[in-house]
């Protein structure tokens, strides 16, 4: 684990390194050595640490070894955007997935995360695109059952963007259901 990572995720929930340990139990002491890179720690107490800093302990646990700040704030900085553009393209016919496509061929490279979000944003949205444009024909040949359903297929792209904006902002596992894999993770 790089000596900030804690430090990052701590400093983003708004804490000190005292408050965290009166929140999680682990001495103030053992929270500073482990921000320095003085120890390395046992996986119960990163779990605990990650339990009081709502983030999957797998964040603190499968950080690369000597990796620089700047990594580890990335995908805080610019995985939200994948969403916003996915939101921002709601309003237009298929924008919803030209607009993270466009940010995801600019940013895969750049780093890990930010070619996995991109991956999840495009096949969700092309998933429900896909069910999108059937509903709206049968609401034009058969208005009662046409009309909920596309208003179900939207409100529901509407808010697992929304709910996954937010928990890409929180650094928490983004999930999408009903994905189908056009693009491999």
């Amino acid at each position: 684990m790089p000596a900030t990572a804690l430090a990052l995720y701590r400093r983003k929930k708004g804490l000190t390194q005292e408050q965290l340990s009166e929140l999680s139990g682990v001495t103030s002491r053992t929270i500073q050595r482990i921000e320095k890179g003085a120890v390395v720690p046992h996986v119960q107490t990163l779990k605990i640490l990650a339990a009081c800093l709502d983030i999957e302990a797998e964040v603190l646990m499968d950080e690369p070894e000597g990796s620089a700040p700047a990594t580890a704030a990335k995908p805080a900085t610019l995985s939200p955007l994948f969403h916003v553009a996915a939101l921002l393209g709601l309003g237009m016919p298929i924008l919803n997935i030209i607009l993270p496509f466009i940010l995801w061929l600019f940013k895969r490279d750049a780093d890990q995360a930010y070619d996995r979000q991109g991956r999840q944003v495009l096949n969700f949205h092309l998933t429900m695109s896909i069910l999108f444009f059937p509903s709206i024909v049968l609401m034009v040949y058969f208005f009662p059952l046409g009309f909920p359903l596309t208003m179900l297929v939207y409100l529901f792209m509407v808010v697992m963007t929304l709910v996954n904006l937010f928990r890409a902002i929180n650094l928490k596992k983004i999930n999408y259901p009903l994905s189908w894999r056009f693009l491999k993770l």
